[in-house]
């Protein structure tokens, strides 16, 4: 984890678009003032299995539309799932809407995953410390479900009900590139849809936190070949990337911009650049604010904009192989069940499972950010 933690903040989730918003709303007041809002005939007959949030900014530009309902066609004829675009007006743009519309649809359809298209601007924050700045992905069923530790307020354990994943162009690139970088995404989850389990399970980790999490990703070799580096060094990190993975994790002490999988500083950065050319459908990443970007920290509660464009997160743009990233605190131990990605979701996904659904119904402690494409899924 990150030293010297400052202070973390943890927010409820389900809104990534606005930027001064209530921590909390009361359901009684979301019903009295959007109720009437999402009637719609061909939705109060189909259940739905995925919505899509469409921020403002890109709600209305029709080539977007166009590789997004591409995207729509492509899940469901893979998966069968059906899919819906909920574009957010400005005059909507606030908490109680989004919150509202996320759990209506969860009570009446039971859906599997959101998927948040906006940028890395007006979000809630789940937490800062030196001029890293985090995004928070709590699911609305967790509200108040806080607890005070000695690195400031956390989250308790809980059981997932929705897979959230963010789709952000870096707020500082121009209009056209942030465009291009969703149109290219979109097409890449439409036409990468059968990734095959044939080639290695690459983990990458340092001796200085792998105390408990060394077991958990040596069991990941139960179901796959699994290549393991404790202390990778710089050479170890550029004969890896040359080679195609079934997925690859990174762990050690973390920032928005790298990973340091040795103990020895300096003897092994993984920067973000690295996955450029990264040869793996699925890159996780373990670490404090490894799904973050730097910022300039302003004392606000609030998100500010990114400063620096290289972040993990930002990757998912640049990759052309890369459909889905987990970054957080992923082999996090220490509690009586298991609550870690490595342990309860990654397993479930090498036998088929699509990410949401292998996320539904496990224990996590909401540290983890997914970003990219929630129906991700091997085919087996």
């Amino acid at each position: 984890m990150t030293k010297n933690l400052s202070r973390i903040i943890l927010t409820s989730l389900t809104i990534f678009f606005i930027s001064q918003v209530p921590l909390f709303a009361t359901h009684a007041q979301d019903t009295n003032s959007y109720q009437n809002i999402i009637s719609n005939p061909v939705l109060e007959n189909q259940p739905i299995d995925l919505l899509l949030f469409l921020s403002p900014q890109y709600g209305h530009d029709t080539e977007i539309h166009t590789a997004i309902n591409a995207y729509f066609a492509a899940v469901k004829n893979d998966l069968h799932w059906t899919c819906q675009i909920i574009q957010i007006e400005q005059e909507n743009n606030n908490y109680e809407y989004i919150d509202y519309l996320t759990e209506t649809y969860h009570q009446k359809d039971d859906i599997k995953a959101c998927l948040m298209v906006g940028e890395d601007l007006n979000t809630p924050l789940a937490g800062d410390c030196n001029y890293m700045e985090q995004p928070s992905s709590v699911p609305w069923s967790t509200t108040n479900s806080y607890e005070t530790s000695d690195q400031g307020i956390i989250c308790k354990p809980y059981t997932v009900d929705i897979c959230i994943s963010l789709l952000y162009p870096t707020h500082e690139l121009s209009y056209e590139t942030k465009k291009a970088d969703l149109i290219s995404a979109f097409t890449k989850f439409s036409t990468q849809r059968h990734p095959l389990i044939t080639n290695p399970i690459q983990v990458l980790e340092s001796s200085d936190l792998n105390t408990y999490s060394k077991q958990l990703y040596q069991q990941i070799s139960t179901y796959g070949t699994l290549t393991y580096i404790e202390d990778a060094t710089e050479q170890d990190i550029s004969t890896s990337s040359a080679d195609p993975y079934t997925a690859f994790f990174v762990h050690g002490h973390s920032s928005p911009a790298g990973t340091d999988v040795n103990a020895q500083q300096k003897i092994g950065w993984f920067t973000a650049d690295t996955l450029d050319d990264l040869n793996t459908p699925l890159f996780g990443a373990d670490g404090c604010y490894a799904g973050g970007w730097w910022s300039n920290q302003q004392d606000n509660n609030l998100l500010d904009s990114s400063i620096d464009a290289t972040c993990y997160g930002s990757k998912i743009f640049t990759n052309t192989n890369l459909q889905v990233m987990a970054l957080g605190l992923l082999s996090q131990n220490g509690f009586s069940t298991p609550v870690s990605f490595i342990e309860n979701v990654f397993p479930e996904l090498l036998q088929g499972k699509t990410l949401a659904e292998a996320m539904i119904g496990d224990t996590c402690t909401g540290d983890t950010i997914i970003v990219g494409d929630p129906t991700f899924h091997f085919t087996i």
